[in-house]
């Protein structure tokens, strides 16, 4: 694994792209919805490289077919409760902010930055999907 700064945040993908077909989660609108033109819609997944690091999230780009992943919005999902991350990272505020899908503070903002929010809140509501990411974080992290 390459050497990366504390904190970083790797795209699944770069360590497990046989996953790719298979594991990603991929929307499909057949028309328009959350304000977003009907078309392919891509969630990549990434994970954070700290081996210490036990902050149980995932960093969600939306990409659209055929558009640079690098100028996508990027949603962070915690899966564990306001008390977890309150005790993670030692503040309330911070702590309450990341439980659930949110924007995340510093990624880059777009006019499509609402939109694909709740295109990533919808697909959170399926189960399966964040069994999935559990399971992508447990196996990323083991790999460090």
């Amino acid at each position: 694994m390459k050497k990366y700064p504390p904190g970083t945040f790797v795209p699944f993908l770069e360590y497990f792209p046989e996953l790719f077909e298979r594991e990603t989660r991929k929307v499909t609108l057949s028309e328009e919805m959350f304000g977003l033109a009907a078309g392919l819609y891509f969630l990549i997944e990434s994970y954070c490289v700290d081996k210490n690091c036990d902050c149980r999230k995932v960093m969600i780009n939306v990409v659209p077919k055929d558009e640079d992943l690098y100028c996508s919005n990027t949603i962070g999902f915690g899966w564990e409760d306001e008390k977890f991350y309150t005790k993670w990272v030692g503040d309330e505020i911070s702590g309450a902010q990341m439980v659930g899908a949110y924007l995340e503070p510093g990624s880059i903002n777009t006019d499509r930055s609402q939109k694909y929010l709740e295109l990533v809140k919808n697909s959170l509501r399926d189960p399966h999907y964040v069994k999935l990411i559990k399971k992508h974080y447990k196996r990323f992290k083991k790999l460090l």
